[in-house]
């Protein structure tokens, strides 16, 4: 295998046409220097160098062709070199995060403004995604990285988290059971509803409905087909839904988001694939704190 102190000697040997003088500035000795350049022709196949007597060292065509070649190499490995610390230091870059359908950006906005304010030359692009899609494209990389609930990313092993602060769970109920937000319910006092799931969210679905049974009751549910219909199903008075209170629902008249003593807080999580190299995520979770 070719050596990059073959290259070494190669290029120092072109510049100077004297294996003495190019052996000096590599520090070897000539006839180390010697053998270094015969391997390398003997690697490669032909001849680098004509040596006479007569004219001295001369530079084949081809050794002429390598030679602009491994400066051009070098230049450009030079000019990645830079871009890589540019984007290291924050001064370039991209950022995709999903985010997930329906939610009302608050605390991620925030996070985003102030990465924006500390590193305003790297692109965020946001993906609206269903909450099926949110950690999947994540971990299948069509996203950098995405907000979800921790306890989601338990079945993604491949997937890395930092903390992102708490969700507030609570129960999305329609405006027509006049429920007063300021109270603290049970979930017993909704065991006549109908509790909506959605089937894009099987941990979600059977946490809600273990807490319904540790409260006493076997739930009536329906299966709504993804987590943004539940929520409308909420707002159109077809049933109740846990959820966080971070969801543009929170703002129709038609919904209240109550607390009830069985729904606790969950942690929230920024995410990204272990094998997603992009410096930006680094610099994104850094500011996390």
């Amino acid at each position: 295998m070719i050596s990059t102190f073959e290259f070494e000697c190669f290029i120092a040997a072109a510049e100077t046409l004297n294996f003495t003088s190019a052996a000096q500035q590599v520090h070897i000795t000539q006839p180390a220097f010697s053998r270094n350049i015969a391997t390398l022709e003997d690697e490669l196949g032909f001849l680098l160098f004509q040596r006479s007597k007569k004219v001295g060292l001369r530079i084949t065509p081809a050794g002429l062709a390598l030679y602009n070649g491994l400066k051009d190499l070098g230049s450009q490995y030079q000019q990645l070199l830079e871009r890589i610390r540019r984007i290291n230091r924050g001064e370039e870059g991209k950022l995709v995060l999903s985010v997930l359908n329906g939610v009302d950006l608050c605390q991620t906005a925030a996070y985003i403004q102030a990465f924006r304010q500390k590193y305003p030359q790297i692109e965020i692009i946001l993906k609206s995604c269903s909450y099926e899609d949110l950690l999947s494209s994540v971990n299948s990389g069509a996203s950098d990285a995405c907000f979800a609930l921790e306890s989601t990313v338990r079945g993604y092993p491949d997937l890395l988290t930092e903390p992102a602060g708490t969700a507030e769970s609570r129960l999305a109920v329609p405006a027509r059971l006049h429920c007063n937000p300021d109270q603290l319910y049970h979930l017993s006092d909704f065991q006549e509803e109908t509790f909506l799931l959605s089937e894009d969210a099987p941990a979600i679905n059977e946490m809600f409905v273990s807490e319904c049974r540790r409260a006493g009751f076997e739930p009536r549910t329906d299966m709504a087909p993804d987590f943004e219909t539940k929520m409308l199903w909420v707002e159109l008075g077809i049933g109740v839904a846990a959820h966080g209170t971070k969801h543009l629902m929170a703002h129709s008249s038609l919904v209240t988001f109550i607390r009830v003593e069985e729904l606790q807080d969950l942690e929230n999580s920024f995410v990204w694939h272990r094998e997603n190299y992009n410096p930006a995520i680094a610099l994104f979770y850094s500011i996390l704190d």
